[in-house]
């Protein structure tokens, strides 16, 4: 073990989450810096081999970053995901409480497939416009959507980076996924819906049959088609992007296959020059540095040290395990940006998997810690954060930054106590 490199490396990293973890100053030319440093670092102290450095790096992940948000951008631009959107609350005939169930059960569970933010900015305008047409306040809906996308998130391996590095870790896919986690969404997902609807919903007022009328006549759906052979095109191909995935192919293949397809397609009406403009370069980057980063750690024995460490407190107790795997990331996960806790936490769970002879809840445990544990605070969740800006930008009158803080907390606590119950459940029903 190297502890003068294990010191090393941990400083620049509590330097670049202080920086990731707020929005005052741009975290990207910091990460540059702390990139070089540790790569300059490593070649000329530590002996490590250029090689080595660059096998730190998921490059299976970055690849799935890039690729799927050019499919995004295209399921945005071609209003694939709008047209959704609208059809599904053309549905509810402006039935109030319909319209809440079909916004938390439609985020929670696309969400599995879409990334969170852009589900977020596409939805959010519409079920303010959607709340102002039935004249009634859009908060409580806007906080029902956000909490119901971090439960979303636990669902499958893409829904989010969080999932994909845990998913290459452990050989789950999509299978594994719906089979150890589907049933814990489900739980947590409708009995979170029954007490929104009991306790905040139900005391809130209902639209009048006259402006549910309206919100009829306003909304239809095929006016936000433009191109109907490009949304016909592109919503067959996301289609079939996930279809492939399902059934076992690779996603970063998978998506680079169809983002490519969807780039020829398009070529004639807008080329790679746009696209880019919407491809976030700096969490490709920011990702490549946490990944050297918490490599270079593992190489180093921080992560043996601490897996060590904790596996003589489990001692084999796979209860003990389940209890700490969860605590430690939904702390971390509460305050920090879940995917890099993902990086830097999972070496160290991975050696406890490793070592236990009942994996599975460890991994679930893991998993419900770094996505729901975002609603803890919202300052935790980049979702929340969006949501709480949309808010104020729209003046809705019945969510601000403590209301969304006190039913978060809330529910992240039912949601944790769900966690482990289930855990715990699954882990006896294993012993």
């Amino acid at each position: 073990m190297n502890v003068s490199a294990i010191i090393f490396i941990l400083i620049l990293f509590a330097i670049l989450m202080a920086f990731f973890s707020q929005e005052r100053y741009d975290y990207f030319p910091i990460a540059l810096i702390i990139g070089a440093i540790a790569v300059i670092s490593m070649l000329t102290f530590f002996n490590v081999e250029e090689q080595e450095i660059l096998g730190f790096i998921n490059f299976s992940t970055l690849i799935f970053i890039f690729a799927m948000q050019i499919i995004i951008y295209y399921a945005t631009s071609d209003r694939v995901l709008e047209y959704i959107s609208i059809k599904l609350i053309h549905i509810t005939k402006g039935n109030n409480r319909l319209l809440f169930y079909m916004i938390c059960v439609f985020t929670a569970t696309l969400v599995a497939f879409i990334e969170d933010m852009t589900l977020s900015i596409i939805l959010m305008p519409l079920i303010y416009r959607t709340c102002q047409v039935l004249k009634i306040p859009a908060g409580t809906y806007m906080m029902g959507m956000t909490i119901s996308i971090n439960i979303g998130a636990i669902l499958t391996p893409i829904s989010s980076l969080k999932n994909l590095i845990i998913g290459q870790e452990f050989g789950w896919g999509f299978g594994e996924y719906f089979a150890n986690m589907g049933i814990l969404y489900l739980i947590t997902l409708i009995t979170t819906i029954f007490l929104m609807d009991r306790f905040i919903l139900k005391k809130e007022e209902s639209p009048t049959e006259f402006n549910k009328k309206l919100l009829l006549s306003f909304l239809d759906p095929g006016i936000v088609i433009e191109n109907k052979k490009h949304f016909i095109t592109t919503a067959i191909i996301i289609l079939a992007t996930f279809a492939f995935m399902l059934l076992g192919f690779a996603p970063s293949l998978v998506a680079i296959i169809s983002a490519a397809i969807l780039l020829i397609i398009h070529m004639k009406s807008s080329d790679f020059s746009e696209v880019k403009k919407d491809i976030s370069w700096k969490i490709i980057i920011l990702f490549a540095i946490l990944f050297i980063l918490s490599n270079s750690l593992t190489k180093f024995g921080f992560s043996d040290l601490i897996a060590t460490i904790l596996g003589n407190i489990i001692n084999d107790n796979i209860f003990i395990a389940v209890l700490i795997t969860l605590s430690i990331s939904s702390l971390l996960s509460a305050f920090l940006a879940g995917t890099p806790v993902t990086i830097i936490l999972l070496p160290i769970f991975s050696a406890i998997v490793a070592e236990s002879i009942f994996p599975n809840p460890i991994i679930i445990a893991f998993i419900s810690g770094v996505n729901l544990a975002g609603n803890f605070l919202p300052q935790g969740s980049a979702c929340d954060m969006l949501t709480l800006t949309l808010a104020k930008k729209y003046k809705v009158s019945n969510l601000n930054y403590n209301r969304l803080l006190k039913n978060g907390f809330l529910f992240a606590s039912l949601h944790f106590l769900i966690v482990l119950g289930y855990t715990m459940i699954y882990a006896l029903i294993l012993s």
